[in-house]
């Protein structure tokens, strides 16, 4: 499952920005490692997304050998380097304790050794090192063994580690779906007994946690492993998805396409009834999303109804192209379709078949024509501003929409009807 990592199998870009941060501390007399997710990554064999590294090398040493820094964490050791057109992290080697806020440790003292570091990680399979100019790995916690084996283990004491910090509880869930790991039982256990550790844990960092596992590979098996573990009833609003439904939630995420965290709540809190969603918007804005997702949820919801409507009408008497185009054209569309998918398997498969044939026989401007109405049309036919002016505006777009209207000869006809009605 797991192979030896390498520097040569790192993207070109990260490879040479790690190279010369690296370059530049051994000049300063220091090492750097490539460490975390990157080397993890790199021995799955998927491919990185950045490149961290740590060193012996304090944050003013950084400062001092490189021209370009911004200390985003300066008391914890962690400074960015600018380098070949990258962001680079650069930690440095510490040992924490005291984690007095279930979040960040009371206590850092500098350490000279990555195998100090490498105590105070959350995973073995983060407590690897990478140099990126020998590529010589070093694994002082058993982390390319655990993953050969396929396990995910915590480094040192599982249950001091959880309760450190809550949200390694969701992270493991997440490490285990993404790359189909099995929990190491003494970490399991570990978690099930640490998840008073989830009240230090803020709705902000649970949220962000979920968007990453919305963005996975697998986040139907995330949730499957939370509530395994008991972590689901315990998180900011979620605990109202741990009642008998929650299987069938956890079932209509497995077969949800990918598409990002708006798709992923709208489709795991669907409320069937519009009576329902606000029970349901109440458990996202417990977790204290951005205005655009929670806004963003109940407009999928609306569009999946539409598109139900649409699709019961295809079967019957002939369905308006305007109403089905108009769908077709919305942001929330892809994502509606994805969630009625996921929820509704097998059902209209002919009708559905028939929309998304009729959608993709339009090209851009067919869904999206030049108005042959507009405010000026409106104003020049003496109509005063007002509630009327949008009515018309929408209605005269259906009409084009419907193919009624053709021409801007059929458009001051349609309109002079309109103010004769």
């Amino acid at each position: 499952m797991a192979r030896r990592p390498s520097i040569e199998h790192l993207p070109a870009e990260l490879a040479r920005a790690a190279r010369a941060v690296a370059e530049g501390l051994r000049l300063g007399g220091r090492r750097a490692w490539l460490v975390g997710g990157a080397v993890r990554d790199l021995a799955l064999g998927v491919a990185p997304h950045d490149a961290d590294l740590a060193s012996a090398a304090l944050p003013e040493e950084l400062e001092r050998l490189f021209p370009r820094t911004y200390a985003v964490g300066k008391a914890f050791g962690t400074v960015v380097v600018h380098c070949e057109g990258l962001a680079v992290q650069v930690t440095t080697f510490r040992a924490e304790s005291g984690y007095d806020d279930a979040r960040r440790p009371s206590h850092v003292r500098f350490a000279n050794s990555l195998e100090e570091d490498a105590e105070r990680r959350d995973f073995t399979c983060n407590a690897l090192y990478l140099d990126p100019l020998t590529d010589e790995l070093r694994d002082p916690t058993g982390g390319l063994a655990d993953l050969e084996h396929g396990r995910l283990r915590c480094v040192g004491d599982a249950a001091l580690r959880f309760t450190e910090d809550g949200l390694r509880l969701l992270r493991l869930a997440r490490l285990a779906a993404q790359y189909g790991l099995e929990i190491e039982p003494g970490t399991a256990s570990a978690a099930r007994s640490a998840l008073e550790a989830l009240r230090g844990v803020s709705p902000e960092r649970v949220l962000a946690e979920l968007e990453r596992m919305a963005a996975g590979r697998a986040p139907a098996r995330s949730l499957a492993i939370l509530l395994e573990l008991g972590v689901l009833p315990r998180l900011a609003g979620l605990g109202a998805l741990a009642g008998p439904e929650v299987g069938q939630r956890v079932a209509v995420l497995e077969r949800l396409a990918p598409g990002g965290t708006r798709r992923f709540f709208a489709t795991l809190l669907w409320a069937p009834q519009a009576a329902d969603e606000q029970q349901a918007l109440q458990v996202l804005g417990a977790l204290r999303p951005p205005r655009a997702l929670l806004e963003g949820v109940p407009r999928v919801w609306n569009a999946v109804r539409e598109l139900e409507g649409c699709l019961q009408a295809l079967g019957g008497p002939a369905v308006p192209r305007s109403r089905w185009m108009r769908l077709a054209r919305a942001a929330e569309f892809e994502d509606a379709w994805a969630a009625w998918r996921a929820w509704q398997p097998g059902s209209f498969e002919r009708e559905a078949a028939e929309l998304r044939a009729r959608i993709g026989a339009l090209a851009p401007e067919d869904l999206r024509p030049a108005p042959l109405v507009t405010s000026r049309e409106l104003a020049s036919s003496g109509i005063p501003r007002g509630p009327r002016w949008a009515q018309l505006l929408r209605a005269a777009e259906d009409a084009q929409l419907d193919g009624e209207l053709r021409t801007r000869e059929d458009a001051l006809a349609w309109l002079a009807r309109q103010l004769s009605a």
